[in-house]
C-alpha cells in the first residue's frame, strides 16, 4: 500500500491478508508508517509478523521526512504531526521519498521472493514496482483519482504505474470509468473487482441502543432514534453538509448522531464554516474499532455517508451487513449497491429530509427494510473478492 492501513483502502487489503491465509496462502502487507498513535483495535507498525514497514522518519543528505506523504489533504489516523501530501513536497523531498519507496519495497521483494505482486492505489508504490521491473496488478481506489487531479507533478509517476500494471483492477465500475480517462492503459486490462466486508463482525444482533453506545464511550439518554456516521472528519466526507443539515433534522425529527472517524473539525474547516454546524445531539468519539462501530450501526436507525466522492464506499456496506438502511450522496460507487435512499451532493435539505423519512418509519416498514437492505449486502463477501482474485493471479502468472 502507498500508506498505512486505517482508511477503506486499508479495510479491503488487510482483510484480503486474513481471507488468503484462511485459504490456504501465505500474504504478506508492505506499508510506509510513522510512529502515530494506534487506533484502538489495531496494531502497531511491525507487531504484525505478516506485515513489512518502511518507518518514517526518513533521513538522507541532510533532508528529513518526518511522516508519510498522503495522496490528498483528507486525515489519516497513522500520520505523525502536520499533514503532508506529495504535494507539500520540495523537488528533492520527493526524490528522497520515491528513491526511499522503491529501495523499501525492493527489499522485502527480495526477502520474500513473492509469486505475486498487488499493488493498492496507482501511485508511488506501484511506481515502484513498474521501476524494479516487477510483475504486479494494481487496485485503484479513487483517492488515487483525486490525487491524480490535485497533484500533477506526480501524474507522470502515475502513469507509469498504470501503464506497468498487468491488470488493473478498480472497485467500482465508477473507478473503472476514471482510470480508463486518466491514465495510458487499454481498457482491455481494467476489469472492475468490488470489495466486500466483514460479514461476522457487521451482522444483525438486536444490539441495544444504550449498550452500544456506553462501549463507544458515549453517555447519552438512548431514547432518541441512533445515527451513524463512519469516515474521515473531512469536506471531501462531506461532514461539513451533515452538520449543516443537522440543524433542520433536529428541528424537524431529533436524532442521536454518532461521528466515528479520525480527523478535527478544527482542523479541516474554518471558523466561519464551523459557525454553520449544528452541534445539537452530535458525538464524536474517534476512530472505533469494527465490533463497537458494527453495534452502533446494529442499534441505529440508519447511516449516513454524505460524502462529495466516493469510490466504492465500504463503510456503507457495513452498516448495511448489520441491516443498517443508508441515506448517502448519488455519487461514485455508493449508486450501484445503497438499499435505503440516494441524494443529490451538497444538499442538505434532502439528506434531513431523508434521514427524518428513514428514523420515522413505523416498526413494520422498518423491520422489512432492515431485512431487504441485509440481504442485499450478503453477496459482497472477502471470500467470494479472494476467491476471484487467485483466479487473477493465475491469470497473470500463465501469462508471465
Amino acid at each position: 500500500m502507498t500508506g498505512p492501513p486505517g482508511t477503506g483502502s486499508g479495510t479491503v487489503v488487510e482483510a484480503m491478508l486474513d481471507e488468503l491465509g484462511r485459504q490456504g496462502h501465505e500474504a504478506f502487507l508492505f506499508y510506509p508508517d510513522a510512529a502515530g498513535p494506534v487506533a484502538p483495535g489495531e496494531v502497531g507498525p511491525g507487531e504484525d509478523p505478516r506485515h513489512r514497514v518502511w518507518r518514517f522518519p526518513v533521513r538522507e543528505d541532510g533532508l528529513e521526512l518526518a511522516t508519510f506523504p498522503k495522496m490528498i489533504p483528507d486525515p489519516h489516523p497513522r500520520e505523525a504531526g502536520a499533514s503532508l501530501t506529495c504535494r507539500d513536497l520540495s523537488a528533492e523531498e520527493l526524490a528522497l521519498y520515491l528513491g526511499g519507496m522503491k529501495r523499501a519495497l525492493g527489499r522485502v521483494v527480495e526477502e520474500l521472493a513473492p509469486d505475486v505482486v498487488e499493488c493498492h492505489h496507482l501511485w508511488a508504490v506501484a511506481w515502484a514496482a513498474a521501476e524494479l521491473g516487477l510483475t504486479y496488478l494494481a487496485t485503484p481506489h479513487h483517492s488515487d483519482q483525486m490525487g491524480y487531479r490535485f497533484d500533477e507533478r506526480m501524474r507522470p509517476y502515475a502513469d507509469r504505474a498504470a501503464a506497468g500494471a498487468a491488470l488493473v483492477l478498480p472497485i467500482s465500475e465508477f473507478v473503472r470509468r476514471e482510470v480508463v480517462e486518466l491514465y495510458p492503459v487499454d481498457p482491455e486490462r481494467v476489469l472492475v473487482e468490488e470489495p466486500g466486508y466483514d460479514q461476522e463482525t457487521f451482522r444483525p444482533r438486536g444490539s441495544d441502543p444504550g449498550e452500544a453506545l456506553a462501549a463507544a464511550g458515549i453517555a447519552a439518554d438512548p431514547a432518541l432514534p441512533l445515527v451513524t456516521f463512519s469516515g474521515k472528519l473531512s469536506r471531501t466526507k462531506g461532514v461539513d453538509v451533515l452538520l449543516r443539515a443537522n440543524r433542520r433534522l433536529q428541528a424537524e425529527r431529533p436524532v442521536r448522531l454518532v461521528m466515528a472517524g479520525t480527523g478535527s473539525l478544527e482542523r479541516e474547516f474554518s471558523a466561519d464554516e464551523r459557525a454553520g454546524f449544528h452541534l445539537e445531539n452530535v458525538h464524536f468519539p474517534g476512530h472505533l474499532d469494527h465490533p463497537t462501530l458494527a453495534r452502533l450501526h446494529d442499534a441505529a436507525a440508519a447511516t449516513v455517508v454524505p460524502s462529495r466522492e466516493e469510490g466504492f464506499g465500504v463503510a456503507a456496506l457495513e452498516a448495511m451487513g448489520c441491516g443498517c438502511p443508508v441515506v448517502a450522496s448519488r455519487c461514485g460507487g455508493l449508486e450501484s449497491y445503497v438499499v435505503g435512499e440516494l441524494v443529490p451532493v451538497g444538499d442538505e435539505a434532502a439528506l434531513a429530509g431523508a434521514l427524518g423519512r428513514l428514523v420515522g418509519l413505523d416498526p413494520e416498514a422498518a423491520r422489512a427494510l432492515r431485512r431487504r437492505v441485509h440481504e442485499a449486502a450478503l453477496p459482497y463477501s472477502w471470500r467470494r473478492m479472494v476467491e476471484r482474485r487467485i483466479g487473477l493471479y493465475e491469470r497473470v502468472l500463465s501469462a508471465g
